[in-house]
């Protein structure tokens, strides 16, 4: 289904959740040094991920 040029979109997915938890579990231990809300740091690093998959997917129904 992804050939090796799509896989660096199809990662930033993965990528993204991932620095969405870490930025969540370093906001709850250190709360003083994030004056962000947690649920805005997952808007930030999940939105443009998710822009891109729907973009990718759109493209892949636009093809066939």
């Amino acid at each position: 289904m992804f050939n090796k040029e799509n896989l660096k979109y199809v990662l930033i997915w993965p990528i993204s959740a991932l620095l969405a938890i870490f930025f969540r579990f370093y906001g709850l231990f250190n709360p003083e040094s994030l004056l962000i809300n947690n649920y805005l740091v997952l808007l930030l690093v999940l939105g443009p991920a998710l822009v891109v998959t729907i973009i990718l997917v759109f493209n892949k129904i636009l093809k066939v």
